[in-house]
């Protein structure tokens, strides 16, 4: 079983940064129905940093993932070259912080696909809502055997 749990301590200053941005988004989820808080960030190159956090609808697949949203940031802003992502959440009504949220299915393909995965293998941090539990893990074991561009017929020039 893979264990990338990491003590907040050990992380190096853009990690824990990024974490924190993460973090300061997610209380503001519009999230009716579960009141679960999901905040993103993704680090570009450069250094630029691109949050997100997400949204419920009433038509529950309507709702946009925190991760989409700050890659979406990010892609609208130009960026095609990126460091790390960070998710955090969890129930802020619980009195146990939990185990690290990770991305859905759909959102590890998003981050794969943005990030030029497989040739960039980019780490995915994941943590509760006190950053007291992290997880980091490259994108491609968070989604082994991707379906990705490569699988794709070239495109007609």
């Amino acid at each position: 079983m893979l264990n990338p749990t990491v003590p907040f301590s050990d992380l190096p200053p853009a990690e824990t940064r990024l974490l924190k941005r993460a973090l300061e988004v997610a209380p503001r989820a519009l999230n009716p129905a579960s009141r679960f808080q999901v905040g993103a960030a993704v680090q570009a190159a450069n250094g630029d940093i691109f949050t997100g956090t997400f949204y419920e609808s009433s038509s529950f697949p309507l709702g946009v993932c925190a991760e989409a949203a700050a890659l979406a940031a990010a892609v609208t802003a130009g960026v095609r070259d990126f460091e790390a992502i960070a998710v955090v959440g969890g129930d802020p009504r619980s009195g146990n912080p939990g185990r690290p949220v990770t991305p859905c299915g759909g959102c590890r393909q998003r981050i794969f696909d943005v990030t030029g995965a497989p040739r960039r293998n980019v780490d995915v941090l994941c943590a509760d809502l006190t950053l007291s539990q992290i997880y980091r893990v490259g994108i491609c074991d968070l989604l082994p055997l991707p379906f990705g561009a490569e699988a794709l017929p070239p495109s007609p020039e």
